[in-house]
């Protein structure tokens, strides 16, 4: 007798496709949590990058923090452009050239799973201040952190918040910080690890969206939009920035289960999450640390 071939029932085979299919709604979230966790990684390792490129700056203008731009000073590599006329920002440098001495790739300013667009006329390859990047989009996930609102200001601009002013008050409200007015630099903010889905970022190259600054506190990570919890609310009065906690189109950073990367006056860098961040009337923020203590 011929022996007979073995083969699967159909009940078998249901089964080892419910089995796998089982294993694979287990795994691929555990495998995006993972992916996830190395982008994470690979911005924290930026984020160390700029914060030493910071102080070496520092080392070579008199231990000052960098300016977030410098005013009247002629774009590069960029000639017949928007820039060139005096369209965009007039004339100004941003940051990330000033810091160009003291780093290895300008890739390092981009966060992996920052995917912003760069849609806008103000981080076209026109605006840019340094046309060696036209054509290359880099974002800046990394902003400067700036002078922002707070309650112990009435809602209005801290000037004992941020290493520079907005590029517009440096020199004349705002001075060069210098990097040993901090009371506390182990435990102050330098730069944010900025990508909100509505697109407000910035691009290596050009001026535009890379300070946190004023109201932009709203960008920053793991904070809950519409929740109407004190908590997840900006200061009240002044310039009104609790405004946007209340309307759509104002989703903060995604980041990494509530947390994003941030560099600190002394040089290190770590992930941080929005109670941290917002805790004490956005203490981690201050130059010289209050001993009135705020809530939220």
């Amino acid at each position: 007798m011929r022996p007979t071939k073995k083969a699967f029932t159909l009940i078998e085979l249901l089964v080892v496709i419910a089995i796998i299919a089982i294993l694979a709604a287990i795994l691929f979230p555990v495998f995006a949590q993972a992916k996830l966790a190395a982008k994470k990684t690979v911005a924290l390792s930026g984020a160390k990058q700029i914060a030493l490129a910071s102080i070496m700056y520092g080392g070579d203008f008199d231990d000052t923090f960098s300016p977030c731009a410098i005013e009247n000073t002629p774009g590069i590599n960029n000639p017949g452009s928007d820039e060139e006329a005096g369209n965009c920002f007039y004339h100004t440098e941003p940051f990330d050239s000033l810091f160009e001495p003291y780093t290895k790739s300008a890739e390092m300013w981009a966060a992996p799973a920052d995917t912003h667009p760069l849609t806008s006329f103000w981080v076209g390859d026109s605006c840019l201040w340094d046309g060696k990047f036209k054509g290359h989009q880099i974002r800046k996930t990394f902003e400067m952190v700036t002078e922002i609102d707070t309650m112990e200001k009435g809602g209005w601009l801290d000037r004992n918040t941020g290493i520079s002013g907005a590029w517009w008050d440096v020199g004349t409200y705002s001075p060069v910080r210098s990097q040993t007015i901090f009371s506390d630099p182990a435990d102050t903010v330098t730069f944010a690890e900025i990508w909100p889905p509505n697109g407000q970022g910035g691009r290596v190259g050009g001026l535009s969206d890379s300070i946190l600054w004023q109201c932009n506190a709203w960008k920053l990570a793991g904070r809950i939009p519409l929740s109407g919890a004190p908590g997840d609310r900006l200061p009240t009065g002044g310039d009104n920035c609790d405004d946007v906690t209340h309307v759509t189109g104002f989703d903060p950073t995604p980041g990494y289960s509530g947390q994003a990367n941030y560099t600190m006056a002394d040089g290190h860098a770590k992930a941080l999450g929005w109670g941290k961040l917002r805790g004490n009337d956005f203490y981690m923020f201050k130059l010289q640390k209050p001993t009135q203590t705020f809530v939220p």
